[in-house]
């Protein structure tokens, strides 16, 4: 009797962490990369591309296995 409660917020808290993941977190990221790059163009003049300021583009670039 007290499992049915349990299984539907189970289900609920799945469901709502699931829409938290696949929505909210890229507006947030998409949202610190349009500040960021306003800073950046800010603080130096010059309008910076979305991808130089991407974290995992600079890593890939710099941390290439090609580059030995």
């Amino acid at each position: 009797m007290f499992l049915i409660p349990m299984a539907i917020s189970i289900a609920y808290g799945i469901a709502v962490a699931t829409l938290l993941t696949l929505l909210m977190l890229p507006i947030l990221l998409a949202i610190g990369n349009s500040t960021k790059m306003y800073w950046k163009w800010m603080i130096s003049g010059v309008k910076p591309e979305r991808e130089e300021l991407e974290r995992a583009i600079k890593e890939q670039k710099v941390g290439s296995y090609d580059n030995l």
